[in-house]
């Protein structure tokens, strides 16, 4: 159902994400995707890609003590966001999140995405932009 599925992005969690987004773009020479207002608080998610990879770049406080940041999620490009989730629940898979979620405010239609994890923890998501 799967194979051959293309990579949409990876979510990094992280404590100051423009900092961090101004690194990837500044240093290492990754452009600017995208950048949209959070819901969660007074900053900006940031979406940078070098072409090949799109890190999700988004700020949080549930990150160790330990860490700065971590990789959160792996997120794998739908085009039929009911039909992937539909095929994951009739499969068993352990979906973490609340169904399929929305956000409207994402790109220029919107996104959904649902979110499921692998039996040693790691989330990946579908995500269908609209």
């Amino acid at each position: 159902m799967f194979e051959g599925r293309e990579l949409d992005h990876i979510g990094v969690q992280v404590t100051d994400s423009e900092a961090d987004a101004k690194f990837y773009m500044e240093k290492l020479g990754f452009t600017l995707k995208g950048k949209f207002k959070s819901s969660h608080g007074d900053y900006y998610t940031w979406f940078v890609t070098n072409g090949q990879i799109t890190y999700e770049i988004y700020q949080s406080a549930n990150i160790p003590e330990d860490a700065k940041g971590k990789v959160n999620h792996v997120a794998l490009n739908s085009t039929d966001i009911e039909a992937d989730y539909k095929y994951c629940v009739e499969n068993g898979y352990t979906i973490c999140t609340n169904g399929i979620e929305d956000i409207p405010s994402r790109w220029e239609h919107g996104c959904r995405y649902f979110k499921v994890v692998s039996p040693t923890g790691e989330q990946i998501e579908f995500n269908q932009n609209l």
